[in-house]
């Protein structure tokens, strides 16, 4: 398996209102990068996994375990939503919704 995708993992610290924007954002820390495997997720196994099938879910392995806590992640210049975080003995397995903001 190719590790060759790379994932920046964030903590949410909080949400503030952004004048420029006129909108509430959410803030994250600056993250950590990582070097993943990222596949897409078939309709049969979202429906099984979360009970609905409008959601496009990507699985994200990394590695090594991931012991920090999570519930942003960025891939490639889009913005995921952490869905669920599998941690095993070995690796840890982060299951990510694409969104277009953080909200």
């Amino acid at each position: 398996m190719r590790y060759a995708e790379r994932l920046t993992l964030h903590q949410t610290i909080g949400s503030g209102y952004n004048p420029e924007t006129g909108k509430t954002e959410v803030q994250v820390d600056e993250g950590v990068t990582l070097p993943c495997n990222a596949s897409p997720v078939s309709l049969e196994r979202v429906k099984t996994i979360f009970g609905s099938i409008d959601k496009e879910v990507t699985s994200v392995r990394l590695q090594r375990p991931f012991k920090d806590k999570a519930d942003k992640a960025m891939m490639d210049g889009k913005k995921y939503n952490v869905l669920r975080h599998v941690s095993h003995r070995s690796e840890s397995v982060f299951y990510l919704e694409e969104v277009s903001s953080w909200n």
